[in-house]
């Protein structure tokens, strides 16, 4: 067993003793609001999400923005990765929430190591409206 995978399972632990009450699951993806959403969402708002994607532990950040970014953030090979994902939203269902979580996993996640990168993004229609 490689080192990324046991780093792996020891993140899946920790992550289901902790986590796991307010679990929104969608196949094998595995979502975890860290916020509460509320109804009216303003520009500048962020709401942080635990992510388990049946391999990865991933925290995603949605940040109402009118520009579409995505930033991805590792600081060491062995921490989480973290993505921003930034653009124009004002309310944010269970529904739409699995919607755009799905979509970010399809994107696929950059390779190992020390990551810092940014790309612009077309969100798919219909997210956030």
């Amino acid at each position: 067993m490689s080192v990324r995978a046991r780093i792996r399972k020891k993140e899946w632990r920790r992550f289901s003793r902790v986590y796991g009450a307010g679990e929104i699951q969608a196949g094998r993806l595995r979502i975890e609001p860290v916020h509460q959403i509320p109804d009216r969402i303003e520009t500048g708002d962020e709401f942080d999400f635990w992510v388990h994607n049946g391999t990865d532990l991933l925290l995603i950040t949605l940040e109402s923005q009118p520009a579409g970014r995505m930033h991805y953030l590792r600081t060491q090979w062995r921490d989480h990765l973290s993505i921003r994902v930034q653009f124009d939203f004002h309310c944010l269902s269970e529904p739409e929430l699995i919607k755009i979580v799905q979509w970010i996993d399809g994107l696929g996640t950059p390779d190992r190591g020390r990551i810092r990168k940014s790309r612009s993004i077309t969100v798919p229609p219909g997210s956030g409206d």
